[in-house]
């Protein structure tokens, strides 16, 4: 959004133009034009490449190259035709983001994040470590049931996954954060620290439906879920790897926020459980207004 307000890109362009080597005969960008306001709204119907990554997993600490994630997810057919017709989130989408971001920057999303976000915002707690698996400082530990994606697993039914690889899900999430950092760049985002007032307007309100979603989301925007709670909208998203689960709701002026992270099992969590979520909105109901 940002390469947009500088002119460097249009929501428009499409995928194809932008990357034209990664369209071939044989894999998914090869259909219907997909553009960068459809990525951004998961309306692109590309396969999502977490879906078809697990089973290739041999060790926690395995790093997985993005080219190679990219070749699962263009490898298998959309889920729907047509670009545009529906939501369906697709991790696959980041990671095409990534690469436009890469080509029309020249300079790779680390680089990108730490100098248009990190920093201008002070997120001193927040690092992209894409090729590493060790936390530095104090921090929390995952624990999740993921033996049966490892051949060699010790048998145990939950153990400790901290020192995954964030390789595993590149731009879509490979994240080191707090929740005071969380909290911190949705306050400024919502106070417009980095988006021209037209742009972030934009990305709230050019929203598509996403009926079935859990929790409760009425739409989904340029990068943002917006949220029906009790005591009305929210914005926010949430987030995701074994042993971890984050998720934040925040109000338009972005005064009010909750920011929660909690333990997370792939094999038996589908995601945002009802009670998690009655639980979290809650207490972010709850909260003065």
């Amino acid at each position: 959004m940002q390469l947009v307000a500088e002119r460097r890109l249009r929501l428009d362009d499409t995928v194809q133009t932008l990357l034209p080597d990664q369209v071939r005969a044989d894999n998914a960008l090869s259909g219907a034009p997909i553009t960068v306001r459809q990525l951004l709204q998961h309306t692109s119907g590309l396969y999502d490449y977490i879906d078809g990554l697990f089973p290739r997993f041999r060790r926690l600490d395995q790093y997985w190259p993005r080219d190679q994630l990219i070749g699962i997810g263009l490898a298998q057919p959309r889920y729907f035709p047509v670009p545009g017709t529906r939501f369906r989130y697709s991790n696959t989408n980041y990671l095409l983001l990534d690469l436009i971001v890469e080509r029309v920057t020249d300079r790779d999303l680390r680089t990108n994040l730490e100098r248009r976000v990190f920093a201008p915002l002070k997120l001193r707690d927040t690092a992209y470590p894409l090729a590493g698996t060790a936390i530095d400082g104090a921090h929390a530990h995952g624990y999740a049931d993921v033996s049966p994606l490892l051949p060699d697993a010790p048998d145990a039914t939950r153990f400790d996954v901290t020192a995954i690889s964030p390789s595993e899900a590149g731009a879509s999430g490979a994240l080191v954060t707090t929740a005071a950092d969380v909290a911190r760049f949705y306050r400024y985002l919502l106070h417009g620290r980095l988006l021209p007032p037209d742009l972030l307007r934009q990305m709230l309100s050019d929203t598509v439906p996403t009926t079935g979603s859990a929790p409760p989301a009425v739409g989904y925007g340029l990068g943002v879920y917006v949220y029906a709670t009790d005591c009305g909208l929210a914005y926010g998203h949430g987030g995701s790897a074994p042993g971890y689960l984050t998720f934040a709701l925040n109000s338009r002026d972005g005064r009010h926020q909750l920011v929660a992270h909690t333990n997370w099992n792939p094999l038996v969590d589908a995601g945002v459980d009802e009670d998690f979520w009655d639980a979290f909105q809650q207490g972010y109901c709850s909260r003065p207004r």
